[in-house]
């Protein structure tokens, strides 16, 4: 395609504000881009509109935040007829493949090891084991968020010791330290090591960067409002020569604060590149009016934004509805007949679908009711196939290949499948080694003098021969490498005889086969370092497949960049969303962002529930509405879960406020102390408010109703007050002459009608 073509093709069928973007010859751009609004169309013309403008690919560096993104990016270009060629990548891909290349300059061999979040828990477990410090005194799990944290600031630990913070920063100062060692002596990189190494690089290495600088003409960043402080720095460095820096981003979708992100960095692009040019992309593709307002609403709330009017040419839509219930389970069940009544009358089916929630514990409930209900489903961001221990363990003994020093890798699989080298025996020659600059494998080596005996002897000998085996065969392609691996160490005979979930861990085993493969015919000069990398910088999201076929279960923050015909957005209660901390603290802002994109998922049909009740650290606790809830126009609808989608008779409540929804909220008085009965009936020491409504059309069957008179096995003679609830969690409020009002839950209570 010749170029004039090429420009036509990337402005067709674009807006003027998108056309705007998509021709800006040169010089810094902020592309301010609501939900919905064609972002990912803006980027992927405008990489091609510079190559049909004499920009070669390779010119072009474009950093996003996923792999899938990333993906979608690179077929979204090639498909507008541009060669291969762009730097189309994540931050942490990026700077691995520079510091593979560059990182000598920074002190980097170029075949060091990329480790996890896990893995990095392990080396604080090691360090402090080394200074003798107690994991009952200080959690690993704790101290490696504080290292990176740390390493985000751009702090070392001698800037972490001499900090403000709390009394134990010297001590989680001294770990670093012996962290960092660990680290280098590894020939690893954490997570955060990628970012602030490629710092280095533009900072301290003055030839290379002028280097990288000089090759990379366009800087292109998608997400700007996500990233922290080192990545600002690694964007602003690439493109410090020419000045040609094109990011695009939304500060009302910055909901990553709490891991480093500084939404300065976009809100403050103007200061830094003062010629800069702004481009507001507003009109949304992605919902209906209805929805768009209902966010646009809630977000104007917010202070630390970029005003902007998102509007739409799309249907008015179905109105949000929100469900009220009386505890967690009665949420879920909810959900999932309406999930039901979805696919049965409204044409709906499982894929279309999503639930989002504030934390991972809300899905158990969640699943419950979908296999209940014979829903098909999939959860998003759960334990991550890179992270199951069987995986975990064969990427462990293929780093070893590639880095023998890896000290990590190596006490994990020495005694996986069991050769009888106990962990008194690792403990030992690591500590021997240790002390004469050795690696682990290195002592293994010399395990004899080390003093090493009998089984454990030759434990060692059999695990350095496996190694020295699966060394000397061919290193491609990768599938290859992990069948030898498996067939060398008889790993699936292990897993079939040594774990309970056996079948299930092969079977994932076998994935990691196929995961292989698929970097064999889409990298066909790739190796197993870059398998490893891959591995290592990839998450549950970028794996997660839309035709799946199930209904969707993902935290918001997962939620990010996906869309869906219906959203339930579960949980919407003071102290769960907006969440509070154990120790009190919350960005009210950040939380109010955080459902703004939820909200902004749904195309069609958006759901919003929450609950009167909730357990917590295994108690039952009173909740209050989300003050989110009265921040939505008055449209919003106080909907009755067993009333059909798209149904004539709509809720008496229609048309009011969050807050007035539901009279009965906050206006009565509150029980003062809920426990539960041997024979879990739920009772509450002070009179509970009759229910109003909300679950009438659901009472019909049941088999009191309110003004009955009955007979209870312990409590006696009584008179049934309201019914709540639905299915299993049916109740009744029962006021008994001896005992005062209690609620019962009907298929446990034993109670007659008489």
């Amino acid at each position: 395609m010749d170029s004039r073509k090429l420009i036509e093709s990337c402005l067709a069928g674009c807006t003027e504000a998108q056309r705007e973007a998509i021709r800006h010859p040169a010089g810094p751009l902020l592309v301010l881009a609501g939900p919905g609004s064609g972002k990912t169309r803006v980027i992927t013309r405008r990489i091609a509109c510079l190559v049909a403008s004499g920009c070669r690919p390779d010119d072009i560096v474009a950093i996003t935040f996923t792999n899938k993104a990333a993906g979608e990016m690179r077929r979204r270009v090639e498909a507008l007829g541009v060669a291969s060629g762009a730097w189309i990548s994540t931050f942490h891909s990026f700077c691995a493949r520079m510091l593979r290349v560059h990182g000598r300059s920074v002190g980097l061999k170029p075949s060091f090891t990329i480790y996890d979040d896990a893995d990095s828990v392990s080396a604080v477990k090691r360090a402090m084991q080394e200074l003798e410090i107690a994991q009952s005194l200080f959690q690993p799990s704790y101290v490696a968020k504080a290292i990176s944290g740390a390493k985000n600031r751009l702090l070392g630990p001698e800037q972490m010791r001499e900090s403000s913070g709390p009394p134990e920063i010297t001590t989680v100062a001294r770990i670093f330290e012996r962290y960092e060692k660990l680290l280098r002596a590894a020939n690893a990189v954490d997570f955060d090591d990628l970012l602030l190494f490629m710092v280095r690089l533009l900072q301290d290495a003055p030839e290379t960067s002028e280097q990288l600088r000089r090759r990379f003409l366009h800087v292109l960043v998608d997400e700007y409002q996500d990233t922290n402080h080192a990545q600002y720095l690694i964007a602003r460095g690439l493109a410090a020569g020419l000045g040609n820096i094109c990011v695009t981003g939304d500060p009302d979708q910055s909901i990553y604060g709490w891991r480093g992100a500084d939404l300065n960095n976009i809100l403050q692009f103007e200061q830094d590149y003062p010629n800069a040019k702004v481009v507001r992309l507003e009109q949304n593709y992605r919902s209906t009016k209805i929805i768009l307002r209902a966010a646009d609403r809630l977000i104007t709330n917010n202070l630390a934004r970029k005003p902007k009017s998102l509007w739409t040419e799309n249907a008015e839509g179905e109105p949000v509805r929100l469900f009220r219930l009386e505890d967690e389970r009665q949420e879920a069940d909810a959900v999932a007949a309406d999930m039901a009544r979805l696919f049965r009358d409204a044409g709906f089916v499982p894929r279309d679908v999503a639930v989002f929630y504030r934390l991972n514990a809300q899905s158990r409930v969640l699943e419950s009711s979908l296999r209940a209900e014979g829903i098909p489903y999939t959860i998003v961001a759960g334990t991550e196939f890179f992270q199951r221990k069987e995986i975990k363990d064969l990427l462990a003994y293929l780093r070893l290949l590639d880095n023998p020093a890896d000290d990590v890798s190596a006490e994990r699989v020495a005694n996986v499948p069991a050769r009888r080298i106990g962990d008194l025996s690792v403990k030992r020659l690591k500590e021997w080694g240790s002390a004469r600059g050795l690696s682990l494998l290195d002592a293994f080596a010399r395990a004899e003098e080390a003093g090493t005996k009998g089984t454990a002897l030759q434990g060692v000998a059999e695990f350095r021969r496996t190694l020295d085996e699966l060394r000397a065969m061919p290193r491609t392609p990768v599938a290859k490498i992990v069948e030898r691996l498996l067939e060398a160490i008889g790993y699936e005979r292990y897993l079939a005889s040594a774990t309970d979930q056996g079948r299930e861990r092969i079977e994932n085993v076998r994935e990691l086969v196929n995961a292989a493969a698929e970097y064999d015919e889409a990298e066909p000069e790739g190796n197993l370092l870059g398998f490893l990398e891959q591995a290592a910088l990839i998450s549950d999201t970028d794996r997660w497949d839309a035709e799946r076929g199930g209904v969707t279960l993902m935290t918001l923050h997962a939620a990010k960049g996906l869309e869906f015909p219906a959203v339930y957005v579960v949980g919407l209660e003071d102290g769960l969303l907006p969440l509070k901390r154990d120790d009190g603290d919350h960005d009210l802002e950040e939380e109010r962002r955080l459902f703004f994109v939820g909200l902004t998922r749904a195309k069609r049909l958006a759901t919003l529930s929450f609950a009167e009740t909730r357990a917590r650290y295994g108690k039952r606790e009173f909740t209050k509405p989300s003050q989110f809830l009265d921040e939505l126009p008055a449209e919003i609808e106080a909907a009755q879960p067993a009333e059909s989608f798209g149904a004539a008779a709509r809720s008496p409540f229609r048309g009011a406020r969050a807050k007035r929804l539901f009279g009965r909220m906050g206006a009565s008085p509150e029980p003062r102390r809920v426990r539960r009965s041997e024979n879990e009936e739920i009772v509450y020491d002070s009179d509970y408010p009759a229910a109003d409504g909300l679950s009438a059309a659901i009472h019909a069957a049941a088999p009191f109703k309110p003004g009955d008179n009955i007979v209870h096995p312990t409590y006696g003679r009584g008179k049934v007050l309201s019914l709540s609830g639905y299915g299993d969690d049916l109740r009744a409020t029962v006021r008994f002459p001896s005992v005062g009002v209690k609620c019962l839950i009907l298929r446990l209570a034993r109670m007659r009608k008489v």
